[in-house]
């Protein structure tokens, strides 16, 4: 059994989404950083917004493209991890239900940094705008230690039970689970602020397993004969 040149083109376009959803989410932090439109600090926010809007509408726009290409790549990476598991692929379902409510937050943060953008500008609401602002930055360090260890969870269980992937990056995984969740109970529970460390890891363990499919996709019956 062979794969046909565009369905194999396809896949691993599909598994490149990966390292481009971390590139357009990083690129957006970049966009930000030193922004004076804080909504955390005293002052003009609509002001401040107004002055950087451009900034803030890149930053905008690039979250939804990273949040879209999040939902691209687990469809790869759901489409691998099912090949492995075998069917009814109920780990490989989850782990794409999990890594596209990911990209919808996301997309929502986005949403709500358009409707700061709206509500300063347009209707000249602080108290709206400051709120949809503080909304859309918080909800991602929150919100995603636990999404990402889940998902990295449902493919850990997969890459080491069915295989399918090599064994360092099953092995990887599984110990990127542990260290997100323990750093995930100390954020939460203690002191200190995390959620830069946790998103840096989320990041770089989705490019990592982006790059690692990218180069090795491999027909389905590849895929069982290697098991």
């Amino acid at each position: 059994m062979t794969s046909e040149p565009g369905s194999t083109l396809a896949e691993k376009l599909g598994a490149s989404a990966g390292c481009w959803a971390v590139l357009w989410l990083g690129l957006n932090y970049l966009i930000l950083q030193g922004a004076a439109a804080d909504p955390n600090a005293p002052g003009d926010l609509m002001a401040a917004v107004l002055a950087e809007r451009m900034k803030w509408e890149w930053a905008t726009a690039l979250r939804v493209m990273g949040g879209i290409m999040i939902v691209w790549f687990m469809g790869s990476l759901a489409s691998r991890l099912r090949l492995a598991e075998g069917e009814p692929g109920r780990l490989a379902s989850i782990a794409f239900g999990i890594g596209t409510i990911w990209g919808a937050l996301w997309l929502l943060s986005a949403m709500l940094n358009s409707a700061m953008i709206v509500l300063a500008a347009d209707y000249h609401f602080e108290a709206g705008a400051r709120l949809a602002a503080i909304l859309a930055r918080e909800m991602i360090p929150i919100l995603t230690p636990p999404v990402v260890f889940a998902l990295a969870l449902a493919v850990s269980f997969v890459a080491l039970r069915f295989g399918g992937f090599p064994k360092f990056y099953a092995n990887a995984t599984g110990l990127f689970t542990v260290v997100l969740l323990v750093l995930a109970i100390v954020e939460w529970y203690g002191p200190g602020n995390l959620g830069t460390i946790n998103l840096t890891l989320s990041f770089a363990w989705i490019a990592a397993t982006s790059a690692l499919l990218i180069p090795t996709y491999r027909p389905p019956d590849m895929v069982r004969g290697s098991r």
